[in-house]
């Protein structure tokens, strides 16, 4: 299936890399690659994480296949802050449980940002690049040029 992720056009930067920079779903030194279902979702969060900021920078949106069966998180089983602003520390450990634990290469976790009830197909990808399926289930499709620049 296919899935989306956002990336800024930095040079000599992947489209299946990763940092050790902390996130929603990881803390610092778990590298995690994220991604959703929709290519919109991408630049939604980014905004509402970063701001207008998002605008001062060149963009990729990089198109990834994914193989296989790919587990999903209810929010249901989330602790009962992990939409808080700014992200709380119960996601990031369980994010972090979960990429070191091995237990798949990918899993489907609800956005904070959009109503689950209203959208049940759009959704986030949490994609562990040091699990050993890695690289035979998650493939880089396409990349292409974007921008947030709004003209008027």
């Amino acid at each position: 299936m296919r899935y989306f992720r956002l990336i800024e056009a930095l040079s000599g930067r992947s489209g299946l890399g990763y940092g050790m920079a902390p996130g929603r779903w990881n803390q610092y030194g778990t590298p995690m690659i994220y991604a959703c279902s929709v290519s919109s979702l991408n630049f939604l969060e980014l905004l509402s994480i970063k701001g207008p900021v998002v605008t001062q920078s060149s963009w990729k949106l990089i198109s990834l296949e994914i193989d296989g069966e790919i587990p999903e998180l209810d929010a249901s089983q989330l602790p009962a802050d992990w939409k808080n602003r700014p992200h709380p520390r119960s996601t990031q450990e369980f994010g972090t449980a979960w990429a070191k634990g091995m237990i798949s290469p990918v899993l489907k976790v609800p956005s904070c940002r959009i109503p689950i009830k209203s959208y049940p197909t759009e959704y986030n990808l949490l994609i562990n690049p040091f699990h050993t399926d890695f690289l035979q289930r998650v493939k880089l499709v396409e990349e292409w040029d974007v921008s947030f620049e709004v003209n008027s």
